[in-house]
């Protein structure tokens, strides 16, 4: 069951404000639903072709869901992580989970960066799946290493990476599918085209 945040010192004796997995899920899960209608709105716009209001509330969206990321993963655990040791990055894909049940933390983690995948969709015409899915990789190694120089009970591992470029990838395939066919009702372009992909 979740349990209430636990304020710790680290090592640069600050208080710092940590929630359990089961807080980060359901504030992943309340993030995906605060997305969902953003992305309606975001929809509503492109099809209209308000593209400068587009980028002011991506603007605005973008920061909060750097700052929820930030507050989500960056903050120390009381405990260390009983499988990966402290001051370690682990190269093993799902290796904790050969000990105990991640199961909930597997989702909250594909969930982690899906919004960032979305949302880029509607920002840049020029970024297809291919570029943000990267960003989104690049992202989740700049949280990993964070942990690890941190040294603060976070675990470093690669099977964060993975889940959060997986979710990242999904989401950015469908914010692309999304983003197209809500332009597509305001230009008489084909709305749709493969090759944009993987277009540079």
């Amino acid at each position: 069951m979740s349990q209430p945040p636990h304020r710790l010192t680290g090592y640069d004796s600050s208080p710092m404000l940590y929630f359990p997995v089961p807080v980060v899920a359901l504030l992943v899960a309340l993030g995906l639903a605060a997305t969902t209608a953003l992305v309606a709105l975001l929809m509503h716009l492109a099809s209209r072709g308000r593209q400068q209001a587009v980028r002011r509330v991506l603007g605005v969206a973008i920061l909060l869901w750097a700052a929820g990321l930030a507050v989500a993963v960056l903050p120390g655990a009381p405990v260390p992580d009983p499988s990966i040791p402290a001051g370690t990055f682990n190269w093993v894909p799902f290796l904790a989970h050969q000990d105990r049940n991640l199961g909930v933390e597997m989702v909250a983690n594909l969930g982690l960066c899906a919004p960032l995948g979305l949302m880029l969709a509607f920002g840049w015409r020029g970024f297809s799946v291919v570029k943000t899915t990267m960003l989104v990789l690049a992202v989740s190694i700049c949280v990993e290493t964070t942990q690890l120089l941190l040294r603060n009970n976070r675990a470093a591992d690669i099977t964060d990476i993975i889940t959060n470029t997986a979710g990242g990838l999904a989401a950015a395939t469908l914010g692309w599918a999304l983003a197209a066919w809500a332009r597509g009702k305001h230009s008489p372009e084909p709305a749709f085209a493969p090759a944009s992909l993987l277009e540079h």
